[in-house]
């Protein structure tokens, strides 16, 4: 029997569509990067919701000190990294990647969530090294974010990099 797309007030209509897993999508914020992340953000975005933590908005938040601003900025991604499925990593190599993208991979990490490190070398005409520590944590590995565009979301192959780990 085909299911109708109206159904009676107060009962929520039927559909063959699962929810739409999370994403956090973490990153070194430095302006270069930045282009980078919208790409990113939007390829994930046909498929999953996403947390961009450069568009994380607190209220009025030039009426806090530096540090009262800092501390609410890191709850919240706190929490949208706990409350998410995946965390997909932009990893720029072991002296781009900031230490708070990195912080952000281990602690999914920890919380067991899928890590999946897309690497995104910003200088391709310099060798690409990355952090072992930051490889090693990842369900996956992504080649670039034409990678990212074609990867196997609903199969979730475990790819790994071939690139010199520090």
């Amino acid at each position: 029997m085909a299911e109708s797309a109206a159904s009676p007030i107060g009962v929520p209509a039927k559909t063959n569509n699962m929810e739409k897993k999370k994403v956090y999508l973490a990153s070194s914020m430095e302006p270069v990067f930045r282009g980078f992340i919208r790409e990113a953000a939007e390829t994930l975005r046909k498929k999953f919701d996403v947390y961009v933590p450069m568009d994380n908005f607190i209220p009025n938040a030039w009426d806090y000190p530096n540090n009262e601003w800092g501390l609410m900025v890191f709850q919240n991604d706190v929490a949208a990294i706990e409350d998410s499925d995946y965390v997909v990593v932009l990893n720029y190599g072991r002296t781009r990647t900031t230490a708070g993208c990195s912080w952000e991979a281990g602690y999914a990490y920890a919380l067991r969530k899928k890590v999946f490190v897309v690497d995104v070398n910003p200088c391709p005409d310099e060798p690409f090294v990355t952090s072992l520590m930051v490889e090693n944590g990842r369900y996956a590995t992504i080649e670039g974010l034409k990678g990212l565009a074609e990867y196997d979301w609903e199969n979730l192959p475990k790819t790994r990099t071939m690139y010199e780990q520090k």
